[in-house]
């Protein structure tokens, strides 16, 4: 699916069956992430896998042996710029992610796009791993960012 002329392209795929997702939903709540972000342009490819799948990949990438909710592989080793392309893949854990968010009233997808966001905001250069002012600042856009597209989307998907 693709979104403002061709300049935004998202695609997922879900190695879970029953596909747990709505992969359409989740693309239009990539699509207006992307847009509101914004982005220069974007390729980014989600992929939604269980809980073995992303602890393997986050033992394997990130040296942690445990389960996470998301990871992003950013396209460049070149830190992103603001407005710049976002571009790479981001794995998320679909059952990770519902375990997290238990209690929550929003649909399936949305609750998994949370983690799929953050995983956006790394690739367009946010960062929190260092904690202090660039945690905070990434969490608050992430918050922002989050709501203004639930709300928009709201009725719609």
């Amino acid at each position: 699916m693709t979104g403002r002329g061709g300049r935004y392209r998202v695609s997922v795929r879900q190695d879970l069956r029953p596909a747990p997702l709505s992969g359409q939903v989740l693309k239009r709540y990539v699509l207006a992430a992307l847009e509101r972000l914004p982005a220069g342009s974007a390729d980014v490819r989600v992929r939604v896998v269980g809980a073995r799948m992303i602890a393997r990949w986050n033992r394997d990438f990130l040296g942690r042996d445990r389960p996470t909710n998301v990871i992003s592989f950013p396209d460049s080793d070149l830190p992103a710029t603001p407005g710049s392309a976002v571009s790479g893949d981001i794995v998320v854990s679909a059952p990770t992610c519902m375990e997290q968010t238990t209690g929550w009233t929003e649909p399936a997808e949305a609750r998994v796009f949370f983690f799929v966001l953050h995983g956006i905001l790394h690739l367009a250069g946010y960062d929190h791993e260092a904690g202090g002012g660039q945690a905070r600042r990434m969490r608050r856009r992430e918050m922002a960012l989050y709501r203004t597209v639930l709300a928009a989307g709201r009725g719609r998907w």
